[in-house]
């Protein structure tokens, strides 16, 4: 019960400068990613890459690990589970060489409909069938 609690706590927890810390670090995460994706897709050799890649990675992951700390519902609501997605496409763009820049514009698709669908989207759980804030 104490593990739950603490990947699902009763109300989502905050701390000073948090939603500030988000705005800053989505920010560096786009240019990141911006530079990626162009660099992709006009074919620079990987080591111009590298620096973005892990700067949009780490982006990436700080980005979770926030939403996490705050309440752990993410996981089990849409914006979750589309973050999960595109987390599954850029490991698989290995695998899929000739289709790797359609897999970028995937994951450019699925961050876009993250951001900027509605709330009733966005925090609706597919486990639970409906809109949810806390369990």
């Amino acid at each position: 019960m104490a593990l739950f609690r603490l990947v699902f706590p009763e109300n989502s927890r905050h701390f000073p400068g948090k939603r500030w810390l988000n705005v800053i670090t989505r920010s560096f995460h786009l240019c990141a990613a911006s530079g990626y994706a162009g660099g992709f897709l006009f074919d620079l050799p990987y080591e111009q890459l590298r620096p973005y890649y892990i700067a949009t990675a780490v982006t990436g992951l700080l980005m979770i690990f926030l939403d996490l700390f705050s309440n752990g519902v993410w996981l089990i609501q849409n914006r979750g589970w589309l973050i999960i997605l595109k987390i599954i496409f850029l490991g698989e763009l290995i695998l899929i060489d000739p289709y790797q820049k359609w897999g970028i514009f995937a994951i450019i698709l699925l961050s876009g409909i993250v951001s900027h669908s509605t709330s009733g989207f966005r925090y609706y759980s597919i486990i639970h069938r409906r809109m949810i804030e806390k369990l």
